[in-house]
C-alpha cells in the first residue's frame, strides 16, 4: 500500500513537468504545515506498533481475537489510515502543487479494493463478530469517532439504548 502511493507520487513528479497547479507557500508556511503531518504519522505508527503487540501475543498464545480496542476503536486499519492522512498532504505541501491530489485520490481508490479483499479473511475468521464491527467503525477515514467503544458495549452484552442501537444498524 504505501509502496504503491510512493510509485504513484513519482508518476505525478514526471508528469509535472507539463502539468501543474502551483499553491504559493512560502518556506515558513510549508515546515509550519509539514510539524502536524509528521507529528500525526509518527503517533499513528507508534499507537498502531503497540496494538499490534498486543495482536502478536495472542497469534502466540494460539488465540485468534478481533482487536477493538487503542487505534482499532477508531479505524479498521489504522496503518493504511495513518500513512493515507499524512503522507500525500506532506507532498502536497512540500512541492506546492495541488497536482498531487490525484495520487492522493488514486491510492485511496486502490486501499478500498485491498481493504475488501483483507476483509473477506476476516470475516471467514471471525464471522458475525467481525460483521458488527465493521458496522461500528469505518476502515479508514475515522469519521464516526471511538466506534470501537459502542461496538464492544455492544457486543459485550453492555446496556445500550435499544433506540439508539437501531438507528445505528438501520441507518
Amino acid at each position: 500500500m504505501f509502496l504503491i502511493g510512493l510509485f504513484l507520487e513519482g508518476l505525478t513528479l514526471m508528469v509535472r513537468r507539463w502539468i501543474s497547479f502551483p499553491i504559493p507557500l512560502s518556506l515558513e508556511t510549508r515546515i509550519l504545515l509539514t510539524i502536524p503531518c509528521v507529528v500525526a504519522c509518527l503517533g499513528g505508527m507508534i499507537w498502531f506498533n503497540r496494538s499490534l503487540n498486543l495482536i502478536e501475543a495472542n497469534r502466540s498464545n494460539g488465540e485468534k481475537e478481533l482487536i477493538t480496542h487503542g487505534p482499532f476503536s477508531y479505524v479498521r486499519h489504522p496503518l493504511y489510515a495513518t500513512l493515507l492522512m499524512t503522507i500525500p498532504p506532506l507532498f502536497i505541501v512540500w512541492f506546492a502543487d495541488l497536482l498531487f491530489f490525484i495520487p492522493w485520490i488514486l491510492t485511496l481508490i486502490i486501499s478500498h479494493y485491498i481493504v475488501v479483499i483483507e476483509e473477506q479473511r476476516l470475516a471467514q475468521i471471525f464471522g458475525q463478530e467481525y460483521e458488527t464491527y465493521r458496522r461500528y467503525v469505518p476502515a479508514l477515514l475515522p469519521y464516526k469517532g471511538n466506534g470501537g467503544q459502542r461496538y464492544r458495549k455492544l457486543w459485550d452484552g453492555s446496556p445500550l439504548s435499544k433506540n439508539t442501537d437501531q438507528e445505528r444498524t438501520d441507518g
